[in-house]
C-alpha cells in the first residue's frame, strides 16, 4: 500500500505522510487494496487530535462565495475564411457592374426617347443587361446566407468588409461551434474559446449552414477577436464554452485542497470535534486557482490545504484501535 500511496503524495509532504503512517500504527500487510479502494470511493472522515494536526502540518482555508458565468461545454473548429473573402469580392464586383449597367440603361432609354440617338433595340439590350447584373447581385447575396448562414448574410457590406480585413490581419477568426444535440445553442450570444492556458472571447454571428453529424449539431458561426485570435489557425479544433444565462454561484476549491484518486476528486472539510470529512467534488469546473464547485460546498466552510495527502494516506491505512468504527469513519484521537 505504501508504494501505491507514495505516488499520491508530493515529495514535500512525504515526511508528514510517514508520520501519519507511524502514528496510526499502520500495517500494509494487514489490509487489502480492494478494501482501501472501496473506502476511498465511499468517502469517510478522520478525527485528528490537535497534537496530531500540528505534527501533520494541517492548515485550512475558509471558502468564500464566488460567481461565474453559467456555461455549456462545446467544440470550436476554426474555419477557412478564404471562400468568404472570394465570395465577398465577387459580390462587390457584381455590385459595381450592376450599378454601371443600370446607369447605362437609364442613359440609353433617355437618349432613345429624346430623338433616336440610341435605337430602341439598344435601349432594350441595355435594360436587359442591367436586370441580369441585378439578379447576379441577388444570387451572390443569397449565397452568403446559404453558405455562411443568416448572421453573415445580415452584415452590411461595410461591416463584412471590416470582418474580412480583420481575418486577413489575424485580428479575428471565424469558428464553427458545436454541442451535442444543439445544447445551449438557442439564444446564445457569446462564446469563450480555449487557447492554450487562456481563452478568447467570441460573439455569435448566427446559425451555421453546415452541421456536425457526429454530434448531431447544427452549429453556430462565431467571430473571435483579440490578441489570441492569431493563434486560431485554420482547421484547429479547440474546446469552447457557450454562455448560457445568468451567473452561477458556488465556491472555488484551492488546488492544494484537491486530492485525485481513482478518477475522482476529493477535498477534506474541517468539521466540529477535530473531525475532517472527505467530500467528493462533483461538477467541478477548472479555474485559474482551483476548481469551481457549484454544489456540495458552502461559503464559510474550511478545507484542508496543507496536510490533506497525509490525512488521506492515514485514513486508507488506519486499523481501528477499539475494534469498532462507523462505516467510512476513522478515529485518530486515541493514537499515541
Amino acid at each position: 500500500m505504501a508504494g501505491r500511496l507514495r505516488g499520491l503524495v508530493p515529495k514535500a509532504g512525504r515526511a508528514a505522510w510517514r508520520v501519519a503512517l507511524c502514528l496510526a500504527g499502520l500495517s500494509a500487510m494487514g489490509q487489502g487494496l480492494a478494501g482501501q479502494a472501496w473506502a476511498a470511493a465511499a468517502g469517510g472522515s478522520v478525527i485528528a487530535a490537535p497534537q496530531l494536526q500540528q505534527r501533520l502540518g494541517i492548515r485550512t482555508a475558509t471558502l468564500s462565495a464566488q460567481k461565474r458565468k453559467s456555461q455549456i461545454d462545446a467544440f470550436a473548429k476554426v474555419l477557412d475564411p478564404g471562400p468568404l473573402a472570394q465570395l465577398d469580392s465577387d459580390l462587390m464586383t457584381a455590385v459595381a457592374a450592376a450599378r454601371a449597367s443600370r446607369a447605362e440603361a437609364v442613359r440609353a432609354r433617355a437618349l432613345n426617347a429624346a430623338g433616336g440617338t440610341v435605337s430602341a433595340k439598344d435601349a432594350e439590350a441595355a435594360e436587359a443587361q442591367a436586370r441580369s447584373d441585378a439578379l447576379h447581385v441577388t444570387l451572390l447575396r443569397k449565397r452568403l446566407g446559404l453558405e455562411w448562414g443568416p448572421g453573415i448574410a445580415r452584415l452590411s457590406d461595410g461591416r463584412r468588409a471590416g470582418l474580412i480585413a480583420a481575418l486577413a490581419a489575424g485580428k479575428a477568426a471565424l469558428v464553427h461551434v458545436d454541442t451535442p444535440s444543439n445544447a445551449g445553442q438557442a439564444g446564445a450570444r457569446t462564446v469563450d474559446v480555449d487557447v492554450g492556458a487562456d481563452s478568447a472571447h467570441g460573439v455569435v454571428l448566427g446559425a451555421a449552414r453546415q452541421a456536425e453529424p457526429r454530434l448531431q449539431s447544427s452549429g453556430l458561426i462565431v467571430e473571435v477577436s483579440g490578441p489570441s485570435a492569431i493563434l486560431l489557425s485554420i482547421g484547429l479544433t479547440q474546446s469552447a464554452h457557450i454562455d448560457s444565462g445568468g451567473p452561477e454561484t458556488g465556491v472555488v476549491l484551492p488546488r492544494a485542497a484537491l486530492i485525485r484518486y481513482e478518477g475522482s476528486v476529493w477535498t477534506y472539510v474541517a468539521r466540529p470535534g477535530d473531525r475532517f470529512e472527505r467530500r467528493l467534488v462533483e461538477n467541478g469546473v477548472p479555474e485559474k486557482d482551483g476548481l469551481f464547485a457549484p454544489t456540495g460546498f458552502s461559503p464559510g466552510e474550511a478545507v484542508v490545504t496543507d496536510g490533506a495527502a497525509a490525512l488521506f494516506a492515514a485514513e486508507l491505512g488506519q486499523v481501528p484501535i477499539s475494534g469498532k468504527q462507523d462505516a467510512g469513519r476513522q478515529d485518530f484521537g486515541a493514537v499515541k
